[in-house]
């Protein structure tokens, strides 16, 4: 809860085009996050009491969520645009919140905020170009919609990112474990430290010019993949593929994805690449549609650094796609860097997770579905009455 104490409360824009302004309270008068800690699930909690950002390294671990001498503070609620189901959830939530951990302050992206602070007097939100306050002051995540929700959030933490708990509300929403109708008990779990995490590694993103010199662009992470794509081009784009700076292979085709565990479900299962279960700390290299029957997907140790260069001869140039967002053109001599962040995404996430696993590939990807008849059962060898 947000308690609207008149010495907090400031004006500002929301957008550069806004024709009026809107009342927030100032997030510099929100205290800072609170630090959670984790703990292995197999060990005791005093043979391991490590901040829960410390965990690239173990990558192939559970982990359980506890929080250190304070419950946490502040909450951001992002959902999918353009809903009604989600903005009724959204609300519901939110309310709750209100009412049950009234020390808790809900923040809502600028926009939403927009939609909602009339309805939600309680809530605040961060002004645009103001990024470093969401790192600052978010305890944790509620994410309400899809796979695509769930990136978005990814892109606000560039760095150490709180921990994430996603519900359900999208198309697939695959990287999702909760039903929205269970966020009482999912919410009450994560606020009073007694969740289970599940670490998503992150890939971190370079570019580089024919010369060799940094792209102003900067480094970003990756949840899902990075891709060099020819895009709208005709003509077939030649990309060299470098391991650890050494040669791997020289593609021509539409393109070459560099994808996490997290990201096999994604471009890389529709390229053909494997499924990866995302306690496997490694890094997927799947090409696109290549002019070749020999190039086959590839998993990679973590620790590898791959770069894709468009080659110098290549007769068509190529576009950089992070998690599907366009980041520019590449040259023929440009390439881009790829290797292991060291800021994973800690994520809410069910307590048997080898069962949840397998329970979502099966009903949600249709793994290794075989063919049935309409009168048969899901696998089309149980449950019939019917005589054959």
């Amino acid at each position: 809860m947000v308690i609207a104490v008149a010495g907090w409360q400031k004006l500002f824009r929301i957008t550069p085009h806004a024709i009026r302004q809107i009342r927030s309270i100032s997030t510099r008068d929100i205290p800072n996050k609170a630090l959670p800690t984790i703990a292995r699930c197999q060990n005791t909690a005093a043979e391991s009491s490590t901040q829960v950002f410390d965990v690239d390294h173990e990558s192939d671990q559970q982990f359980s969520l506890q929080w250190t001498g304070a419950t946490p503070k502040t909450v951001l609620l992002v959902k999918k645009a353009n809903d009604k189901k989600v903005d009724n959830a959204l609300t519901s939530i939110s309310q709750w919140l209100h009412n049950e951990y009234p020390q808790i302050n809900i923040v809502l992206e600028p926009l939403v905020f927009r939609q909602f602070h009339k309805d939600l007097p309680f809530v605040c939100t961060i002004p645009p170009g103001a990024h470093s306050e969401y790192s600052r002051v978010v305890d944790f995540v509620v994410t309400l919609g899809g796979d695509g929700t769930f990136l978005h959030v990814s892109s606000l933490f560039q760095k150490k990112a709180p921990p994430i708990i996603p519900f359900s509300m999208g198309t697939l929403g695959f990287l999702l474990p909760f039903n929205v109708r269970d966020f009482q008990e999912q919410l009450r779990r994560v606020i009073e430290g007694s969740a289970k995490l599940l670490p998503r590694m992150r890939l971190m993103y370079s570019k580089y010019k024919a010369d060799g010199s940094l792209d102003e662009s900067g480094l970003l992470n990756i949840t899902n993949e990075a891709c060099i794509h020819r895009g709208t081009y005709p003509h077939l784009t030649t990309i060299s593929c470098y391991l650890n700076e050494h040669l791997l292979t020289t593609s021509v085709g539409d393109g070459i994805i560099v994808g996490t565990p997290t990201g096999s479900t994604a471009y890389s299962l529709s390229a053909g690449g494997p499924i990866v279960h995302p306690l496997v700390s490694s890094m997927i290299v799947a090409p696109v549609c290549p002019r070749s029957l020999s190039f086959r997907p590839l998993m990679l140790p973590s620790s590898s650094i791959v770069k894709l260069q468009v080659h110098k001869q290549s007769r068509g140039r190529a576009t950089a796609y992070i998690d599907g967002r366009d980041c520019g053109e590449l040259l023929q001599g440009e390439c881009i860097e790829i290797k292991k962040s060291p800021y994973p995404l800690m994520c809410v996430n069910r307590d048997d997770m080898a069962a949840g696993w397998a329970l979502d590939i099966n009903q949600l990807l249709k793994f290794n579905r075989t063919f049935s008849y309409p009168h048969e059962t899901l696998f089309g060898d149980h449950g019939s009455n019917s005589d054959e």
